[in-house]
């Protein structure tokens, strides 16, 4: 095998999930070439893994010229495979077009994708799973049957980062995408954290405001192709369904995960009963709901083998 695109650009968490299969590909085939199309903003997530061998820039929002010349720089390159990761019309118009031997996309693709490709069927179709347990059958088609199914991936900086975030550290992200994932206690279980621990406590994200004036504040200044390397050197995260999770479920660091209307079993870390994960979900929904008790008693939990604690 030489060659194979991966149609993946969005979104982050997403690209993680799929970056964790298709690492196994890489195990099974080293010396096989990896391309893969990312939507601008999200390329240095590629980066911190350093074995992609190309990125296309999908320019979303560009119009249909970008989108044609995204099409013509993928189809100067034969590839063995095409794999359709994200199954939406867009990413599915780009399979087709690639030089590819073999098209393959998900089975449950959405605006019509799936005459774009031949399907890759799931034993887990119709059941409630991993989106990761969505991707892993298209392994078997490439003849990978065997595989590390706890999906290890290896994460670093793109550059030097600068050593801010210690090993006495808790990560807090605040942020989601969606408001109704946001639970609305993080500053005021900052504040319980610095009175009781004798760690760092960081914010990361994207949108800076005046509240955690007591921590210290990364929002902004840290470029995605970094972030790996800032989780990485976290003691604790503590995290909405975001983005970050996924990235720390990766790198297999102790994580609290917030969870209100989506289903842990379908987003939470992976795999989902890790030791070091600890998942907190609304019996209401409602994110608003999780109680601030319970998200102290699971630091605790996972802080319990640190003698840095101030009691």
């Amino acid at each position: 095998m030489n060659r194979i695109l991966i149609v993946k650009p969005s979104s982050l968490g997403d690209v993680v999930h799929a970056l964790r299969v298709v690492r196994q590909i890489k195990v099974k085939f080293p010396k096989c070439e990896i391309h893969w199309v990312i939507k601008s903003g999200l390329e240095g997530i590629l980066e911190s893994v350093k074995w992609i061998d190309r990125y296309f820039i999908f320019k979303r929002g560009k119009g249909i010229i970008a989108y044609l010349s995204l099409i013509s720089e993928i189809r100067k390159f034969e590839y063995d495979y095409c794999l359709d990761l994200q199954g939406l019309l867009r990413s599915s118009i780009i399979t087709k077009s690639s030089k590819s031997k073999l098209k393959l996309g998900r089975s449950d693709g959405r605006e019509f994708s799936t005459l774009f490709y031949k399907t890759v069927e799931s034993k887990f179709k119709n059941l409630e799973v991993h989106a990761i347990d969505r991707l892993t059958p298209f392994l078997s088609e490439l003849g990978i049957i065997k595989f590390d199914e706890s999906l290890p991936l290896d994460l670093k900086a793109n550059s030097r980062v600068k050593n801010t975030v210690q090993a006495t550290s808790i990560i807090l992200f605040p942020e989601s995408r969606r408001n109704e994932k946001i639970w609305p206690f993080f500053e005021e279980l900052a504040n319980w954290i610095l009175k009781e621990y004798n760690f760092n406590v960081f914010i990361a994200g994207n949108h800076k405001d005046n509240r955690f004036s007591a921590c210290q504040d990364l929002r902004g200044n840290i470029a995605l192709g970094n972030l790996p390397e800032v989780v990485s050197n976290a003691s604790l995260i503590i995290c909405n369904d975001s983005a970050p999770l996924h990235i720390a479920s990766a790198l297999r660091k102790k994580m609290i995960a917030l969870f209100g209307p989506t289903e842990p079993i379908k987003y939470g870390p992976y795999p989902i009963d890790h030791q070091n994960n600890i998942i907190i979900r609304s019996p209401t929904r409602r994110i608003d709901e999780i109680q601030i008790g319970d998200v102290k008693s699971a630091i605790k939990c996972l802080l319990s083998d640190n003698t840095n604690t101030t009691d």
